[in-house]
């Protein structure tokens, strides 16, 4: 799980769209066992959110301003520290609304989970959630704390940039593996070398440079880096 989340922290900050960002928490999401995943940002009564839950959920969380009840946002900002939660907890704790949010939350496949709350600046939190439809997630694969703090502020600080970067032509878009092994090849390292860095097989990492360098249409790797750094990719 330490190369795992090694990953995810490579393939944020190789990402030059949300695209590829949601592609990478996927990745990690799966490998550790969970169905879906959620950013999310606040500041007050503001929030931002950047998340894979069903779209009719996400309208219901933010048309009912759920953020105010929401039990896992109300513990990370308590905690701030890396925490697993479970829906089944919920109902004794709070008025007949709560109930209805849990409810709507388990119908939708949000049942438990773990978040990763990060203090950020002016008053606001940032936290990643990665949520399971089980009744009790298995959080025994996310352990470094550190690490997972290093992941949200990855995503963090990858989604200000991306926001204010120039859009890529879509046909130039490239995907989170194949991104992360060309920043490997930015930063002078062979096919070989990327795949001891992220437990990728040599063949794999060759195949992902070679599909980047038809998207970018370059000839050698040496061009490919080149054309993306003009890009703003690296």
């Amino acid at each position: 799980m330490d190369g795992d989340l090694r990953s995810l922290i490579d393939m944020a900050e190789a990402a030059h769209d949300e695209r590829m960002i949601k592609g990478a928490l996927k990745t990690f999401a799966n490998a550790c066992g969970f169905e879906r995943f959620a950013y999310l940002q606040t500041e007050g009564l503001e929030i931002r959110t950047f998340n894979s839950y069903p779209e009719e959920w996400q309208g219901v969380y933010l048309e009912s301003q759920y953020s105010r009840i929401d039990p896992v946002v109300t513990e990370a900002k308590r905690r701030m520290e890396m925490f697993s939660w479970t829906a089944d907890d919920w109902p004794a704790r709070g008025t007949s609304e709560l109930r209805r949010f849990r409810d709507q939350a388990i119908d939708h496949g949000i049942r438990s989970g773990v978040t990763i709350p990060v203090e950020g600046s002016f008053g606001s939190t940032m936290m990643l959630t990665f949520a399971s439809s089980a009744q009790t997630a298995d959080v025994s694969k996310l352990q470094d704390a550190q690490k997972a703090i290093r992941a949200v502020l990855a995503i963090h600080y990858r989604l200000k940039i991306i926001a204010a970067a120039t859009i890529v032509a879509p046909k130039r878009l490239l995907s989170p593996r194949e991104a992360m092994c060309l920043m490997w090849a930015a930063k002078g390292k062979s096919a070989p070398e990327t795949a001891m860095l992220t437990g990728i097989n040599p063949r794999t990492v060759q195949h992902y440079l070679d599909k980047a360098r038809e998207k970018l249409e370059a000839a050698t790797v040496a061009q490919l880096v080149a054309i993306a750094k003009d890009h703003g990719l690296v």
